[in-house]
């Protein structure tokens, strides 16, 4: 199968076509349009490094860095999991998806691709001298492939920014100063030509599955999915930003609110038009395995776009791309991580969202207590998909067949509330803690209780004197995407799977979302209905109950966030959370919706699922500690737009600053 890992080959070897103006003598290694333009393989070569560059959230993604966003070489891509800032966010309700080491967000990842979207613009007006080489189908095609990855670049960057200059031709860098420096263009013209080149890609694209990893009309489509659903969100919740100066004034941060109409409905056709194409969840009697499969296959019948890893044969040197995803989620250990280890942790703001066991009696407020520590996910009232994105205590890791243990301490015994032993401090240290709970510094350590040496935590975690790498914190680790067969060692690149780019889950998602934005815009209540059919294709393959959805919803958004989103729209939402967790969408949904502020106010505490053994009982409970490190996040509104590189506005001064900062 081909795949991108193919195309990151022929970039990491500098197959790029380049100019040169001052120098008499062509510099050798280089080959220019006049070969690159007249065949596939040149076009592959030509467009190699625009693929290695594409703005994908993926493994070796980080916010922070000098990778600007993206790390698309394996020099400090290691550094991913403990960078991954994007990954700790959701709505209030549930707080934060996971926990890191990042405290804040800055003011910005200093992401301006505009040379790769030169080198598009070229493409785009220099393949048309070499027509003739091509059918007009093919001809067309590599015309749609490369307005989807023009697009792709203005997607990354206007998410970032609001407006930016809008450049669609190959500027001469030997003009004036003045023709060179352009201003910005409005957010809602921004939009509207990602939009435009998407819908060139989507009618002109090859419509080939062939090649998973290149770019084909599906994928124009599913971008035009996941950017469209972005403006339209924009759109209806700029108002509540609550920033004012001269970007917003001129339209550059924002859009007026009858606007999100038009780009729901863009995002809605375009998730009917990859339905009709055929695409759809890949499924099996078995929810949790089918569910892993999902990203660990290298292309299922759900896969619109895969970004591959992993060794490459067909050239004399392994120039292709590894990960670290295995060595950064599981904990230490044998056969599992070999550096570093759980840099990056689930939180039960995340895992509290999906169907399992009660872990506090409603009634009593009392910690319910099992009979074996495995018995709360080993138990059909966890959800299948549950299981597939988390490792909890007691589970085996499918690769190296250890099972993981995560016992965080025990009690010696527990006569109170689960908000005795859960205060909302670092570590959930108060009195009551002190009286009865015992923790251990190293993993797996043994200590004299009561005149009876007993084993204090797991050999996993928690473990108090290692500080905030190696072992887990938060009583399980990250499940999805590990690897869950073969030899490699678990260190510093040695994975190679797969990064699914677009998937049909997500899809489905889009489209619910869409279709009840419209039903609200409109008062259609069938939209509406209709979103709620894809929800339960969605949570019928995850194995969980299904949902209706409710006649009258309440209002939950205007107390917690100061404007009204009703339960539907929020159960929507939290399915995002469920199905897209650590496929980094979060963070980017959290600002669309404008309700990361509000979450991260004054920053916040994420939560635990750490297990105890209570010994005089010889029962098992689950607390909702704060995290031992305590780290808490501060969002400000100013967040929601980052601030244009300053090397940027001091080289054009017609960048009007963000406002806020």
């Amino acid at each position: 199968m081909k795949t991108l890992k193919y195309i990151f080959v022929a970039a990491a070897l500098g197959l790029t076509a380049t100019s040169c103006y001052d120098l008499d003598l062509e510099p050798k290694g280089l080959i220019y349009e006049n070969v690159l333009f007249q065949s596939d393989n040149g076009i592959k070569k030509y467009l190699a490094l625009m693929y290695q560059d594409l703005p994908i959230e993926d493994f070796n993604y980080c916010q922070n860095g000098d990778d600007k966003g993206y790390a698309t070489v394996n020099q400090s891509g290691w550094h991913s999991g403990n960078r991954w800032q994007a990954q700790k966010g959701s709505p209030a309700s549930c707080a934060a998806e996971a926990t890191g080491r990042g405290t804040s967000y800055g003011d910005g990842w200093g992401y301006w691709p505009y040379d790769r979207i030169r080198d598009l613009n070229n493409m785009l007006e220099k393949l048309p001298d070499y027509r003739s080489n091509y059918k007009e189908n093919d001809y067309n095609a590599y015309l749609g492939e490369a307005r989807f990855l023009r697009a792709f670049y203005y997607f990354g960057i206007v998410k970032r920014y609001g407006g930016i200059p809008i450049v669609d031709k190959v500027l001469d860098p030997k003009a004036p100063l003045e023709e060179l420096q352009q201003p910005r263009n409005t957010e809602y013209d921004c939009w509207k030509f990602i939009y435009e080149d998407l819908k060139f890609a989507m009618e002109n694209a090859t419509a080939s599955k062939d090649e998973v990893g290149r770019a084909n009309r599906y994928a124009a489509a599913a971008l035009m999915s996941r950017a469209m659903l972005y403006a339209g969100s924009i759109a209806k919740y700029t108002q509540y930003t609550a920033v004012t100066g001269p970007a917003v004034s001129a339209g550059l941060m924002g859009m007026p609110e009858d606007k999100a109409q038009e780009f729901f409905q863009y995002a809605y056709d375009a998730c009917k038009f990859l339905q009709k194409a055929g695409f759809k969840l890949h499924t099996g009697a078995d929810k949790e395995k089918a569910y892993t499969e999902v990203f660990l296959n290298p292309n299922t019948e759900e896969d619109i776009m895969v970004k591959q890893y992993g060794p490459n044969t067909s050239t004399p040197t392994n120039t292709s791309l590894f990960h670290c995803w295995d060595c950064m989620v599981l904990p230490k250990g044998e056969g599992l991580s070999g550096d570093v280890g759980v840099a990056l942790q689930p939180a039960w703001e995340l895992m509290g969202l999906y169907e399992m066991p009660a872990i506090t009696d409603e009634e009593t407020g009392e910690p319910i207590r099992f009979d074996k520590v495995t018995d709360l996910w080993d138990t059909d009232k966890m959800e299948p998909r549950c299981r597939a994105n988390f490792y909890f205590t007691g589970m085996t890791e499918s690769m190296s067949g250890t099972v993981l243990d995560f016992q965080g301490g025990v009690y010696k015994s527990y006569p109170g509330t689960a908000a005795d032993g859960t205060a909302e401090t670092q570590g959930s240290v108060n009195d009551y803690t002190n009286q009865f709970r015992v923790r251990a510094s190293q993993p797996g350590e043994y200590k004299d209780v009561n005149g009876v040496k007993i084993k204090i935590n797991g050999i996993h975690g928690l473990a108090e004197g290692t500080g905030d790498e190696g072992y887990s914190r938060m009583g399980a680790c990250i499940r999805k995407y590990v690897q869950a067969d073969g030899s490699n060692a678990r260190v510093f690149f040695t994975n190679y799977q797969p990064w699914k780019v677009f998937r049909y889950g997500e899809i489905l998602l889009n489209w619910a979302e869409a279709a009840y934005e419209l039903g609200l815009i409109t008062g259609n209540e069938d939209l509406k209905a209709e979103a709620f059919e894809h929800i339960n294709e969605i949570r019928d393959r995850a194995g969980a109950s299904r949902h209706e959805m409710v006649a009258n919803p309440a209002d939950v958004g205007s107390e917690i966030y100061g404007f009204v989103i009703d339960e539907n729209l929020q159960y929507i939402r939290d399915e995002r959370a469920r199905e897209l967790c650590f496929e980094n969408h979060r963070l980017f949904d959290i600002r669309r919706w404008r309700v990361a502020d509000i979450m991260f106010q004054d920053g916040v505490y994420t939560h635990t699922l750490l297990p105890y053994l209570v010994l005089d009982e010889n029962k098992w409970i689950f607390l909702n500690e704060v995290e031992r490190e305590g780290r808490r996040v501060t969002f400000d509104k100013r967040h929601y737009y980052e601030q244009i590189p300053g090397g940027e506005i001091n080289k054009n001064p017609l960048l009007i600053r963000n406002d806020g900062y």
